[in-house]
């Protein structure tokens, strides 16, 4: 399995369509993939519910690291956790969303654990250029730590890393998925100076583009103070 382990990866296509005719189950709730969207920008992650490593950890720190980006669960955005073994029951799914995200609460609401079959999961991770490599011998998977951001008709937005989350990267791609439906004036700017660096999952200031837009700001803030001392010297005189 070693010489396989390379070939774990999460490098999604930007803008690749989750195929939304599949059937996904929360619980005894079945809907097909594009009702689960909701019609707003999602947070999914791929876990295996049964996972003894890195799972349980990546759901934990999306949790924790959503409730500081000052987004509003059910309203801004919502949160999808997908099997990627055919084999959980909704028992697994269940005992993994107490254990790490909770039974109540704001997220815990709007977080729903899909269950799917073999060939709809693997439509939906290679959607997400999602690479894992199962072990029969442990019954587990070897998978990439990622997170990702998806537009609210199911077009893949962004694949963050899962350990290393901030809450300013994840604001910010949930902003980018939103499309400008969600967050400030003050996000539209810094999606300006910021560009998203896909080899890292987080977001850079692209010094070019700060400047220039630093530059522009100048330009108006002195054509308005220009402005206003030429109306006020008429005025006077």
């Amino acid at each position: 399995m070693s010489k396989d382990i390379a070939a774990v990866t999460a490098s999604p296509r930007p803008g690749a369509q989750l195929p939304l005719d599949v059937t996904l189950a929360d619980g005894d709730t079945s809907a097909a993939l594009s009702q689960w969207l909701e019609g707003k920008p999602g947070v999914w992650i791929v876990a295996d519910f049964t996972c003894r490593s890195l799972c349980s950890p990546i759901l934990r720190t999306m949790t924790d690291v959503l409730g500081k980006t000052g987004f509003v669960p059910g309203k801004d955005f919502s949160v999808r956790v997908l099997g990627l073994d055919p084999k959980d029951s909704a028992a697994d799914a269940s005992a993994m969303k107490a254990a790490q995200v909770g039974t109540s609460g704001p997220i815990a609401e709007h977080t729903h654990m899909l269950r799917g079959t073999a060939e709809d999961i693997a439509r939906i991770t290679s959607a997400f250029g999602f690479n894992s490599i199962y072990d029969p011998a442990l019954d587990q998977y070897a998978h990439p730590a990622a997170v990702f951001t998806v537009t609210a008709d199911g077009r893949v937005s962004h694949a963050l890393s899962g350990l290393g989350l901030d809450p300013a990267d994840l604001r910010l791609a949930l902003v980018e998925a939103g499309g400008g439906r969600i967050g400030s004036v003050a996000d539209q700017v810094r999606l300006l100076c910021y560009g998203f660096d896909p080899s890292h999952g987080f977001y850079n200031l692209a010094i070019g583009r700060a400047l220039s837009i630093g530059g522009g700001v100048m330009v108006a803030l002195l054509a308005g103070f220009l402005g206003f001392m030429f109306r006020h010297e008429r005025q006077v005189h």
